[in-house]
């Protein structure tokens, strides 16, 4: 996160960010800066936090709308999603806070 703006509560923690940023896609080696992986995940979780429209995210988060949005699909097609919650699943499951053993369904 930028050091010039203030966190909002749907913010990465550093925690988080070094446990997630692994699974994302790299850059292209050419072509136009990316905009960072970080604040782009920011600005989703900003709008996915606060249910508000794209563009009413805030003007500090280093990430147009229009890029927060694509980056968005762009995961969901990539299933970089995906990968992230079964990361987090295995890591709950490898610190006895999750049982994937035993699965019962009603």
């Amino acid at each position: 996160m930028p050091l010039n703006r203030k966190a909002c509560h749907s913010d990465l923690t550093d925690q988080e960010w070094n446990r997630i940023k692994r699974l994302l896609p790299k850059p292209a080696a050419t072509g136009r800066p990316r905009a960072d992986d970080r604040e782009v995940i920011n600005g989703i979780l900003y709008v996915t936090w606060t249910g508000c429209r794209w563009d009413d995210l805030p003007h500090d988060i280093a990430a147009s709308p229009k890029t927060c949005h694509r980056r968005l699909l762009e995961y969901q097609r990539q299933g970089v999603w995906d990968r992230i919650w079964r990361d987090l699943l295995r890591e709950a499951h490898r610190r006895h806070q999750l049982n994937l053993i035993n699965c019962y369904h009603d």
